[in-house]
């Protein structure tokens, strides 16, 4: 699978109002081999989108031990930990080898606010430490529904702050997440920016939630969740992210309902077969509206998560090659300059 950059449509409108009837896109043979494999392993299972939080992290931290065997090794893995607001929270810190520490990248992991872990990314997390050779934190922050928003935002500034007092004046900082983790990653960049402190240098925005579940052409497409991630799982997971509340109520948990003016050079990733494809294309849309520097790529082919699946696919080793190009080119300009 090769990546590709997709220009939605001038009106900000998604990606199918332009597409040809017959504009029916499917996995690409690797993509529907992992497909197929998850499938098997998982016959007389039940789905984890509808089982218990408890249940479904546990099954998830199982599904992802085969995918990660393969990861990159790192020069090693120092696990940290910190009290936030009476919580404890665990970090790991992936040093690749032969690295260059003058950029620290912070990584929030997926899974609809509620599960996800260190663990379950860790393929994920280790492919960007190899590919760009900036060490990597992975953040284990605190999860819904037992902690509900803003705990997840929460941890995440607190955890930045206190990592900037301890780094060297001139490390270089790149907020990186999938799914609900791009999402705390925009809005922490969007809160500093807000408060007139530094902003990250640069953001790494993949398959993120930028708005809370409506009616768009990627929700209805693939609703079903027969790519794996459904509207229903996202409408769960938003409702016990938000404690009961509509999304719309609750604004200050979604990215798009601010201003988008004047954020660090933005990388958003689009999984083409996912629910939440034309949150990524607005939010693309919208920053350049805005006269920002975001670049797109569409994963075509790809399902919700696929950068897991490195064991079987070469687009997730293709895909950190790609943000590793895209931190040389934005961190080589002066820091000041990244935020005009």
């Amino acid at each position: 699978m090769t990546l590709t950059d997709l220009q939605p449509p001038s009106d900000g409108g998604d990606v199918f109002d332009n597409a040809s009837p017959a504009y029916r896109p499917q996995p690409t043979p690797e993509m529907q081999r992992v497909l197929d494999i998850l499938t098997e392993r998982k016959k007389g299972q039940p789905s984890r989108y509808e089982i218990s939080f408890e249940d479904a992290r546990r099954a998830l931290i199982e599904e992802r031990k085969w995918w990660i065997e393969t990861a990159p090794r790192m020069a090693s893995a120092e696990e940290q930990q910190m009290v936030i607001e009476g919580r404890s929270v665990r970090m790991r810190r992936n040093l690749p080898i032969d690295a260059r520490e003058d950029t620290e990248i912070i990584y929030l992991h997926g899974g609809g606010w509620c599960v996800g872990a260190i663990e379950t990314h860790d393929a994920i997390v280790r492919g960007l430490a190899d590919a760009t050779r900036h060490p990597v934190l992975a953040l284990d922050y605190s999860l819904a529904p037992e902690h509900p928003f803003p705990a997840a935002f929460h941890d995440l500034t607190r955890v930045l702050a206190a990592l900037r007092r301890e780094r060297p004046p001139g490390t270089r900082w790149v907020l990186a997440g999938d799914s609900a983790g791009a999402n705390l990653a925009l809005l922490e960049a969007m809160r500093a920016r807000d408060a007139g402190e530094r902003m990250p240098d640069a953001l790494l925005l993949l398959y993120g939630a930028y708005l809370p579940v409506r009616p768009t052409r990627s929700y209805e497409a693939y609703a079903d969740g027969r790519f794996g991630m459904s509207k229903a799982a996202m409408v769960r997971y938003e409702h016990h992210y938000l404690g009961g509340r509509l999304g719309e109520s609750v604004p200050q948990a979604f990215p798009m309902f601010a201003g988008l003016r004047k954020l660090p050079p933005m990388l958003i990733g689009a999984c083409e077969l996912d629910v939440l494809f034309d949150d990524s294309l607005r939010l693309h849309q919208a920053v350049q509206d805005y006269g920002g520097h975001a670049e797109l790529e569409v994963y075509r082919g790809a399902v919700h998560g696929f950068l897991t699946y490195g064991r079987m696919m070469e687009a997730p080793r293709q895909a950190f090659e790609s943000m590793g190009r895209f931190l040389d080119r934005v961190l080589a300009v002066e820091p000041q300059a990244l935020s005009a």
